[in-house]
C-alpha cells in the first residue's frame, strides 16, 4: 500500500497474494479502474477500521496504515484524476473482509519487507504518521515506543510479525511516471537489519537454477549479454526465507533471502574481506602469539591452520625448530604456497656482498619499507630465514602499516583519502654485474576497497618511489603533508615490533600489511627467503575453513 496524502491507493485484486507477495497484472490500456493499471501488489485496509481509505484521501488523524504483505508500489499515470473522481463518490472501497490480517510468522526477526522502487529515487519521502522510526505524527514517539500490545505506533500498527523492537519496513514510493504504470528497475527487501535494494538485471543475472548456473563447476552458464537490460518480472513474491521471480520468458529464479542480505551491496559494505588485529608492539606483545613448531606446520592440518589463522590476523607469523638450510626453508614455504619467482630467482641468499643494486645487500641500516612497490602487484608474502650470523646488530624491524593508517584515518581522514587516491610510481634500476633490470610500478600509498573502504594493500618504500610526476601542482604540496603524516605514525617507537632472527626461526612476513626493516650489523650475516604468491596462501586458508 502506498502511503500519503497525494498518493493513491493501490488497487485491490480479487485474491490477495501470498503474504509479502508482489504481483504485476497486465499493462495499463489506459482509463479505467484502479485494478486494470498494472500497478504493483494488493493493498490491505487499515487495521482496526472497517476499510481501507478512499482513493487519494489521506488516512485520518493524519496516520496511515501499512500493507500487510510490506509492498509499495510505484504510482501509475492518471492518479491524481482518478483520485478527485473517488473523492467525488464515483467509486466505493473495497470490502475488507477479502483481506484477512496477517498472522504472525516463525522468526519476527529474519522477515522481510519488499518493495519495487523506480529510477527517481531522489524525490522520495518519508510520509508522515506512519509509526516508524523518527517519523513525525507517529502517536509513539520518535523511536516508535509500542503499546501495549507490542504494535509500535498504536495509530498505525506495524505487521504482527515485526518485533517491537525491529525497525519498520521502510515504504519506497516512486513518484508518477507519464504512459506507464510499470516503471521500475529493482526491488528493495528487508532482511534482519539489512536493507537491500536489488535491481532486476542483477536478479536475472545471477539466477542459480540449474539452467543459469552450473553447480558443479560453480560458474555461471547464462549469457549475461543476453539479459534484456530493460527486464523487469512477471510476478515477484516473498516469504520467510525466500524470494521468488517470475520473468516474461516463464523461467523462475529462486534466492534465499540469507544469501541475498550477504551478497548485495548493503550487506557486503557491513563486512569486512579480511579480519585483522591491528597492533602496536605492545598489543603484540600482550597478545602473546605462540610460534608453530616445524613438524606440526609441515604434517598436520591442525599445525597449518593455527599459523595461518596467526598470519592473517596479525599479518606476521613465526615458524621454530627449521634445519637451517636454503632447502628445508623451499619445503616450509611450498607447504602453504606456490613460491613466486621473481628477478630474484625462487630461492635467494641475502648477503652484504652487494651482489645485487639494493641497499640490503649492504650492511647499512634499512628504515621500515614493504618489497616490490615497484612490481605492478607487489609480492604478498616475504620469507625471511637468517641461516648464519657472526657479529652484532642486525635485528629486524617489524611494522603494522595498517595501524599506522588507521590512526591517520582517525586524525586526519583527508590525508588518509589523499593517499589512497593519488598515483605514484616506483622503480627499480639495476645494473650490476650480469644483472640489468628497469622495473615500474604505479599506485597509490594506500589501496581500499571502495564498498566498505577496507585497506587491504600498503605500498610505502621511500627508496625506490620515482619522480612524483603524477600529481598535479596544486595537489603536490597537500600530498607531502599526508605523506608526513603517514611516516610520523610508522615511525613512533610505540609501533615499533623489534626481533632477533635466527637460524631454525622462519618469519612469514604480509608484505601488503607489515613494513620491515633492520638495524645495521657488523661481521657475516645470510639470509634466505622467498616470495610467496599471495592468493594460492590465501586459497590455502580458505580449504581450512579460514575467512580470507
Amino acid at each position: 500500500m502506498v502511503c500519503g496524502r497525494s498518493a493513491p491507493r493501490v488497487s485491490m485484486a480479487a485474491a490477495a497474494p501470498p503474504r509479502g507477495g508482489l504481483r504485476r497484472p497486465r499493462p495499463c490500456s489506459g482509463p479505467g479502474p484502479a485494478a486494470a493499471c498494472g500497478l504493483w501488489g494488493p493493498a490491505a485496509p487499515l487495521r482496526g477500521t472497517g476499510a481501507a481509505p478512499a482513493h487519494g484521501e489521506p488516512p485520518s488523524s493524519g496516520r496511515c496504515g501499512k500493507a500487510s504483505s510490506g509492498v509499495f508500489g510505484p504510482v501509475g499515470a492518471g492518479s491524481r484524476r482518478r483520485g478527485k473522481e473517488r473523492r467525488r463518490g464515483r467509486s466505493s472501497s473495497a470490502d475488507p473482509a477479502e483481506f484477512p490480517p496477517a498472522q504472525p510468522l516463525r522468526d519476527p526477526s529474519r522477515i522481510p519487507s519488499l518493495a519495487p522502487s523506480s529510477r527517481s529515487s531522489a524525490r522520495r519521502a518519508r510520509v508522515p504518521g506512519c509509526g516508524a522510526r523518527g517519523w513525525r505524527g507517529c502517536s509513539g514517539g520518535d523511536t516508535g515506543a509500542p503499546d501495549i500490545a507490542g504494535r509500535g505506533c498504536p495509530g498505525a500498527p506495524r505487521p504482527s510479525w515485526l518485533s517491537q523492537h525491529a525497525a519498520a519496513p521502510r515504504p519506497r514510493r516512486p513518484p508518477a511516471v507519464p504512459g506507464s504504470c510499470t516503471e521500475t528497475i529493482s526491488v528493495e527487501l528487508r532482511y534482519g537489519s539489512t536493507v537491500m535494494r536489488l535491481d532486476f538485471v542483477w536478479l536475472r543475472d545471477h539466477c542459480r537454477s540449474a539452467s543459469c548456473y552450473n553447480a558443479k563447476t560453480n560458474q555461471r552458464s547464462l549469457d549475461t549479454a543476453s539479459v534484456d537490460l530493460a527486464i523487469q518480472p512477471q510476478a515477484v513474491r516473498v516469504d520467510e526465507t525466500t524470494l521468488f521471480l517470475t520473468w516474461p520468458d516463464g523461467h523462475v529464479t529462486r534466492y534465499g533471502l540469507e544469501w541475498l542480505a550477504r551478497n548485495s551491496y548493503e550487506g557486503q559494505k557491513q563486512q569486512v574481506m579480511h579480519p585483522r588485529i591491528l597492533w602496536n608492539a605492545e598489543i603484540y606483545r600482550q597478545a602473546q602469539v605462540p610460534s608453530i613448531d616445524c613438524r606440526s606446520f609441515l604434517e598436520t592440518d591442525e599445525g597449518l591452520k593455527e599459523f595461518l589463522q596467526s598470519f592473517l590476523l596479525y599479518g606476521i607469523a613465526f615458524v621454530e625448530n627449521v634445519i637451517p638450510t636454503k632447502e628445508d626453508t623451499e619445503i616450509l614455504a611450498k607447504r602453504i604456497s606456490i613460491i613466486r619467482e621473481t628477478i630474484y630467482g625462487r630461492m635467494w641468499y641475502f648477503t652484504s656482498d652487494f651482489s645485487r643494486g639494493d641497499t640490503a645487500y649492504t650492511k647499512l641500516a634499512l628504515d621500515r619499507h614493504t618489497d616490490t612497490t615497484y612490481f605492478q602487484e607487489p609480492c604478498g608474502i616475504q620469507v625471511f630465514h637468517c641461516l648464519k650470523h657472526e657479529g652484532t646488530g642486525g635485528r629486524t624491524l617489524l611494522v603494522d602499516g595498517f595501524h599506522a593508517a588507521q590512526q591517520v584515518l582517525r586524525q586526519a581522514p583527508e590525508h588518509f583519502e589523499l593517499l589512497a587516491k593519488v598515483p605514484l610510481k616506483h622503480e627499480y634500476v639495476e645494473n650490476v654485474g650480469g644483472c640489468h633490470n628497469h622495473m615500474i610500478g604505479v599506485g597509490p600509498v594506500l589501496n581500499v576497497y571502495p564498498w566498505n573502504n577496507e585497506l587491504y594493500l600498503i605500498r610505502y618504500n621511500n627508496y625506490d618511489r620515482a619522480v612524483i610526476n603524477t600529481v598535479p601542482h596544486d595537489v603536490v604540496r597537500r600530498w607531502y603533508h599526508a605523506h608526513r603524516a603517514l611516516t610520523a605514525e610508522l615511525r613512533r617507537p610505540d609501533n615499533e615490533l623489534w626481533v632477533k632472527l635466527k637460524p631454525g626461526k622462519v618469519l612469514f612476513v604480509d608484505n601488503w600489511r607489515v613494513l620491515h626493516g633492520r638495524e645495521a650489523f657488523t661481521g657475516y650475516r645470510q639470509l634466505c627467503g622467498c616470495y610467496l604468491t599471495r592468493d594460492d596462501v590465501l586459497n590455502t586458508a580458505r580449504l581450512l575453513g579460514l575467512q580470507a
